[in-house]
């Protein structure tokens, strides 16, 4: 087993925590708070939600959860301050992990199957590995993903659903790139203040949806013991 395999029991039991965690998140988004979310990412036509697909729904719920505020805060930073759980809980790693979580585009660049993916974050130019048993065995390589990150307890993880952009050539990537960079002039993708990582990954949602990307997420949620494929909430 490499280093990574002997996180997956970790790692499922925090997945699991993560799930949970998000449904109560979600029930905390208000009907303006939805409502702006869906606007930011094209989404709210004449003042109505206009969802295709359920992973539409997933995709606009981790927008409102960490990209809309109120007061300065979000719905993690909020239900940190209200409810906080015990300071050695799951929870509270999970809430830590998210509190620090990010959205970028991630370019596949390595597999271990049944464990995860190795990728390299394009707006940060950094390497990370992911925990994702779904990715491992559905990602080919050079496959670009826009999605949202964290590492509670130091293990790499998605925070959300994961929007395929696609394979790309290398003239093709930079492209890309160079076009996102375009859109937002002076901006330090490693430093982000609030309004510009909402910002940011508004225009990345917004571009993936207009491709169709939602149409194409597959997720495995892992389970004790054997997995089993089916969809997943965060």
């Amino acid at each position: 087993m490499t280093r990574y395999a002997d996180l997956l029991p970790r790692y499922k039991r925090l997945r699991q925590s993560a799930v949970r965690l998000n449904s109560r998140l979600v029930k905390t988004l208000s009907r303006n708070v939805l409502n702006e979310g869906g606007k930011k990412l094209g989404i709210l036509r004449r003042n109505v939600l206009t969802l295709d697909s359920a992973d539409e729904i997933a995709v606009l719920m981790d927008y409102c959860i960490f990209n809309v505020r109120r007061s300065g805060v979000n719905a993690v930073e909020r239900y940190l301050a209200k409810s906080p759980p015990p300071q050695d809980s799951d929870e509270m790693a999970i809430l830590l992990g998210m509190r620090q979580a990010h959205y970028s585009l991630f370019a596949v660049e390595a597999v271990e199957r049944a464990v995860g993916v190795h990728v390299k974050d394009l707006l940060r130019d950094e390497p990370r590995f992911l925990m994702d048993v779904g990715l491992s065995g559905s990602a080919p390589l050079g496959m670009i993903l826009a999605t949202r990150v964290m590492a509670p307890e130091g293990i790499g993880m998605t925070g959300g659903a994961a929007l395929p952009v696609g394979v790309l050539s290398t003239s093709e990537r930079a492209t890309f790139l160079q076009g996102v960079a375009a859109l937002c002039p002076g901006v330090d993708f490693r430093c982000l203040s609030p309004r510009e990582a909402s910002d940011l990954t508004g225009l990345i949602i917004r571009t993936c949806l207009q491709r169709g990307a939602a149409e194409r997420v597959a997720y495995v949620e892992p389970k004790p013991g054997r997995g089993r494929r089916d969809r997943r909430d965060s």
